[in-house]
């Protein structure tokens, strides 16, 4: 939460009343700040709109400290894509698994092997689409938008 400096110190307007409308019948209300626009309620705030609300700025806090004491979001686009190549290689490996035949377990090897390498690689896709572990390399991650 922004904290202004104070006493406040050059020119300043402050308005004081029961209830403060601002309305523009044909266009837009643009709001400035050099150091912050702060929006503070003891209840709710509410953003409307009939079309987007858009959130713009290189770190998107959502919760105090998000960044630091957070988790970035996922990116959903990459998470799917991860998430498909996996069930794409799970799907590959029921597939083959269901051809092996329990009379025949000799000739069915070679397709157990090959459904090893199937899921070999499907593991290998995640891991590098998680990073590792490690939460910087990682591609479903965001690097900018953060909540707690």
């Amino acid at each position: 939460m922004f904290k202004p400096a104070f006493p406040y110190k050059g020119n300043q307007l402050i308005l004081t009343s029961e209830r403060v409308t601002i309305h523009s019948k044909t266009d837009a209300i643009f709001l400035f700040g050099k150091q912050a626009v702060s929006l503070s309620s003891t209840n709710t705030i509410n953003l409307d709109a009939t079309n987007k609300i858009i959130l713009a700025g290189p770190v998107i806090e959502l919760g105090n400290k998000a960044e630091t004491l957070g988790q970035p979001l996922v990116l959903g686009r990459d998470l799917n894509q991860q998430l498909s190549a996996l069930a794409q290689g799970l799907k590959a490996v029921a597939a083959i698994l269901a051809q092996v035949s329990e009379s025949n377990l000799g000739a069915s090897m070679q397709s157990i092997a090959s459904a090893g390498g199937i899921l070999d690689t499907a593991g290998d896709l995640l891991l590098t689409g998680v990073g590792g572990g490690n939460p910087d390399l990682s591609k479903i991650l965001s690097k900018n938008t953060f909540t707690r």
